[in-house]
């Protein structure tokens, strides 16, 4: 679909947002601003919660009712926190009409993939995703009709995903200005465990170092590099325990380049140790000049 038919017809009649947090208010902001819908529904837990997204202009509606949502929507993105993914999306999928496409934004896949694909009531497809695009922040007041401009995004669908469901996926997240990456959900874990969540638990590590007594001398460099320790605890406890294995296996990883780096130092190698900076800096750099 090119950009200017996007912007001529909607994609889909009705999208329903299952949790309207920072992502799933940005979809809901991102949809709205690209004319993606007719109709953007949310549904969530709290009430006054819900009620204030639809105040604040993000929803034309917002209730605690899902399975109402779902059965009202064409495509329902679930963007509850991982532990709750699979659950939240058969109680979408028994709700829904046939013909309903739905996904996700959870940070691993191999567990919610292998507990849905298959499984669902006849006419409903799930396809997942993951778009890789977030803040440190929470909340749909803190959500950006631009969060997902630019980014990447990993579907994961399985052999028998109908072609035609994981292009009307792919479209949403293209339409919202991401591009689409597709794999399957057990290499989405293992490249993820080194991209995301090993760098979440790094930053949370080297924060956890910090001494109250050292806390005035720091700046910007120490700021940035624990930023993403800030994101809230519960939800990097289900990612981390949900993708224990490929996360293990980075923090061996990590921690081999950390010994090199520190043998280098002890030793005084000043040859080895500009070397290995020097690596760190070429693929830091590789990073920057990425498309």
């Amino acid at each position: 679909m090119t950009e200017s038919s996007t912007h001529n017809s909607h994609l889909f009649k009705t999208i329903g947002v299952i949790g309207v947090g920072l992502l799933g208010g940005s979809i809901a902001a991102a949809a709205r601003q690209r004319h993606l819908a007719e109709t953007i529904l949310g549904a969530g837990r709290n009430p006054s919660r819900m009620r204030a997204a639809q105040q604040s202009g993000l929803l034309d509606r917002g209730s605690t009712n899902i399975a109402e949502t779902a059965a009202q929507s064409d495509l329902v993105i679930v963007c509850t926190p991982v532990n709750n993914i699979v659950q939240f999306i058969r109680i979408v999928a028994q709700n829904s009409r046939p013909g309903t496409v739905i996904t996700d934004v959870g940070s691993t896949k191999q567990k919610i993939c292998a507990e849905l694909y298959g499984s669902l009531p006849e006419g409903v497809t799930f396809v997942a995703s993951h778009p890789l695009a977030g803040s440190e922040k929470a909340g749909f007041e803190f959500a950006d009709p631009e969060l997902f401009a630019g980014r990447p995004c990993v579907v994961t669908p399985d052999d028998q995903t109908p072609d035609e469901a994981i292009e009307r996926v792919k479209g949403f997240w293209e339409a919202l200005g991401m591009h689409v990456l597709q794999t399957t959900p057990e290499k989405h874990d293992r490249i993820l465990a080194e991209t995301s969540h090993l760098p979440h638990v790094i930053s949370s590590a080297l924060a956890m170092t910090l001494s109250e007594e050292n806390r005035p001398f720091t700046s910007t460099g120490f700021r940035d590099t624990t930023r993403i320790a800030g994101g809230d605890p519960s939800i990097w406890i289900d990612i981390l325990l949900s993708n224990s294995d490929a996360i293990i296996e980075s923090i061996d990883k990590y921690t081999q380049s950390l010994a090199r780096l520190r043998e280098a130092i002890v030793n005084q190698d000043e040859k080895q140790l500009r070397q290995l900076l020097e690596d760190g800096k070429k693929n830091h750099d590789a990073l920057n000049s990425a498309p």
